[in-house]
């Protein structure tokens, strides 16, 4: 790792630290990379009303790629009282930020999932990543095409 010395000759400073690495997203962006799963993504674009008066969605759907994370017991999260026994959770890329909103729907493991939580992971006032709290969509439009 290079250094630069800044005013005295016993001040080193390192150029790039393992800090910077995980707040430009690179670190985490490789994790999700190494350890996640092709998803489907589906976008609500669009809620409106037919001439009938029913309601209309259209939808965009797209494949991305998100880590999961499947609660146990023996998670502090579970344990704490933050996170259920068998909730999931998908962290996905800060780059996929604009896929993943509240009322979008994820398709995985042959089950669709309905966003109902975003929380963003901040260090060093940067966004490095994004975790979707999801809970089982039982939607009849929901159907894989």
């Amino acid at each position: 790792m290079a250094t630069k010395t800044l005013g005295s000759l016993y001040v080193i400073w390192p150029v790039e630290t393992n800090l910077s690495l995980i707040c430009d997203g690179r670190i985490t962006d490789q994790i999700v990379e190494d350890f996640g799963v092709n998803v489907k993504i589906r976008e609500v674009r669009k809620s409106s009303f037919n001439q009938y008066g029913d309601a209309t969605k259209s939808f965009k759907d797209s494949i991305i790629h998100a880590y999961i994370n499947r609660f146990t017991n023996e998670d502090d999260g579970v344990k704490e009282g933050t996170y259920k026994n068998g909730e999931i959770l998908f962290v996905f890329k800060i780059s996929d930020e604009a896929k993943i909103k509240t009322g979008n729907y994820i398709f995985y493991s042959y089950i669709w999932y309905k966003i109902k939580e975003i929380n963003w992971q901040i260090m060093a006032g940067r966004k490095y990543l994004i975790e979707a709290r999801v809970e089982i969509a039982i939607e009849p439009t929901l159907v894989p095409q």
